[in-house]
């Protein structure tokens, strides 16, 4: 078991690439010019897949974290302690730093923001229940609201019908989100608000974990290829609605590409190298901070730098820098956080890990 998880690590890395490249290069055009040479680099316009990796690695990893918990209590609490600490940490980092970078709308910082990322709830629900609006306090925060939600609805399913009902519940909610275009018409459209928003689309790709999970532990069965290409095909069909039939093909290969790294030794050896497995390692804090810091500082550098190529190296500069901020947040400050949270004071007692 232990050269597969080495090599999901270095897929961690490679997600997080994905996704600051797609930032960097390709999501700001409006903000830096230089963005205008690299924003139709396939490999740029379409690094927001680095996402949907991460889904299938949260999916891979999950029943490993279910089999370890003793209860739903104990599961949640496994998954908090591990999601928490970097999310208070990268939050309060984003929240100090933001009156350094006016320039930028989306680094505002009020107190109120902090919100939505430390319950781990998506700001546009919140607002809607509330009335007061929140902002996420960046946003690539978005997708860890989508995988609390995922957290509750299997934990819930695997501890009181057991792991066989899994995947079908996961079913449910994106067959929800289908038929709610109906639902809409029949009028109740706050509600159906609020179930776009809980990102239930994305969970074809936490199946698509699940189901290799179940695989490499010869608990597939047939019907959970059905299940799982119904929701693949409900996922295909909202990307092609929104981004065009292109977009079939990067999401296909991201799938194909996670699954074969099961198969292929030569590909578990290429995630495997200490290159791609150091990002791993500080994938999730890096994650947390890179956007808004980074594109907050391209913005400001932006007015001093005036050749294009020097700007267009910039985002490696600027991302080598949060990654040692990233890398210390995961090797220092998160572990002493969540052992504060658990209240040692002693050096923690060897225990199973909290999963992803």
């Amino acid at each position: 078991m232990h050269a597969r998880i080495t090599h999901l690590d270095g897929m961690r890395g490679l997600a997080i690439l994905l996704v600051i490249g797609y930032h960097a290069y390709a999501r700001w055009p409006e903000l830096l010019p230089y963005v205008a040479q690299t924003q139709h680099i396939p490999l740029f316009s379409f690094g927001w897949l680095g996402v949907e990796l991460f889904f299938m690695i949260s999916g891979f990893v999950i029943f490993m974290t279910l089999d370890k918990s003793q209860s739903y209590v104990s599961f949640l609490k496994k998954r908090w302690l591990r999601l928490f600490p970097a999310m208070f940490i990268a939050s309060m980092l984003l929240f100090a730093v933001g009156g350094f970078f006016p320039e930028w709308s989306a680094m505002t910082p009020y107190v109120r923001n902090l919100l939505p990322g430390l319950i781990f709830t998506n700001p546009e629900t919140l607002t809607q229940l509330t009335g007061i609006e929140f902002k996420s306090m960046a946003g690539s925060f978005w997708s860890l609201y989508v995988e609390a939600v995922f957290y509750l609805i299997i934990g819930a399913v695997y501890f009181t019908l057991g792991r066989k009902y899994c995947l079908p519940a996961l079913l449910v909610p994106m067959l929800l989100l289908s038929a709610s275009s109906v639902l809409k018409s029949l009028g109740h459209p706050l509600l159906i608000d609020i179930i776009s928003k809980f990102g239930f689309i994305h969970y074809s790709w936490f199946m698509v974990g699940c189901l290799v999970y179940e695989r490499m532990h010869g608990r597939d069965k047939l019907f959970h290829y059905a299940i799982v290409a119904v929701a693949m095909l409900i996922n295909f069909s909202y990307f092609v609605k929104n981004a065009g039939a292109i977009t079939v093909i990067p999401l296909l290969m991201v799938m194909l590409f996670f699954v074969a790294s099961f198969y292929s030794k030569q590909m578990e050896r290429w995630l495997s190298i200490r290159f791609l497995t150091a990002v791993g390692f500080a994938s999730y804090a890096f994650y947390l901070i890179h956007e808004n810091l980074m594109i907050a500082t391209l913005i400001k550098l932006n007015v001093y730098i005036k050749s294009e190529v020097v700007m267009l190296l910039m985002p490696i500069v600027v991302a080598t820098v949060l990654y040692y901020i990233a890398f210390l947040i995961t090797k220092y400050a998160e572990p002493a956080l969540r052992n504060m949270l658990k209240g040692k004071r002693i050096p923690a007692a060897p225990q199973s890990g909290a999963g992803a």
